[in-house]
């Protein structure tokens, strides 16, 4: 019997594993790209490790093609390497009026390109609007902004060390831990 491919699993970067800020905090920065202090949120790089072990990995973000290039050659472990990574020019660009500004929205049916559809994608995001049509698909956490405090991501990879990356739909995932937040009393991590 032929082994089910493995799940995807994309990371958003920007508010979830890194904030980028053109004033520093007190702290140094992890890293300097032009003029913006990049700072890596704390484990970080112990979660990359962990989705690594048991899933395919991706990076999705809505910075321009340099600087998430950049964000990806510092964070990602040596022996990491994601199927893709893709950039603002791989989100649907869409105006919205309610907040006057324009949104980049991940279409998470995309991945029909690289062999993976709604059964098998998740992504770790800190903006439900950019997903805000895949939530079933999403795993939550919260904005990092620099601080050196930071446990957002903790959960989360405990929850995930425990999972293979082998589900006929990885849709059950996102409910788990969307589940698991409210029961720990957030509607939002």
């Amino acid at each position: 019997m032929r082994e089910k491919k493995k799940a995807l699993v994309i990371f958003d970067l920007d508010e979830t594993l890194i904030h980028s800020r053109q004033e520093r905090l007190e702290r140094e920065p992890d890293y300097v790209l032009d003029r913006l202090s990049v700072y890596f949120r704390p484990r970080a790089v112990d979660l990359i490790s962990a989705v690594a072990k048991n899933f395919e990995i991706a990076v999705w973000s809505a910075g321009s093609p340099l600087y998430v290039d950049s964000i990806v050659e510092r964070i990602f472990p040596p022996d990491v390497f994601p199927l893709f990574v893709w950039n603002r020019e791989h989100c649907t660009a869409k105006f919205e009026f309610s907040c006057l500004q324009t949104l980049f929205l991940k279409d998470l049916n995309r991945m029909v390109d690289f062999g993976f559809d709604l059964t098998n994608t998740l992504i770790i995001e800190d903006d439900p609007v950019k997903v805000r049509d895949f939530m079933g698909n999403t795993l939550l956490v919260s904005q990092y902004f620099g601080e050196d405090a930071d446990d957002g991501l903790t959960a989360l990879i405990a929850f995930i060390s425990e999972l293979n990356g082998h589900h006929d739909d990885v849709r059950e995932i996102g409910k788990s831990w969307n589940d698991l937040l409210k029961a720990r009393g957030k509607s939002k991590p």
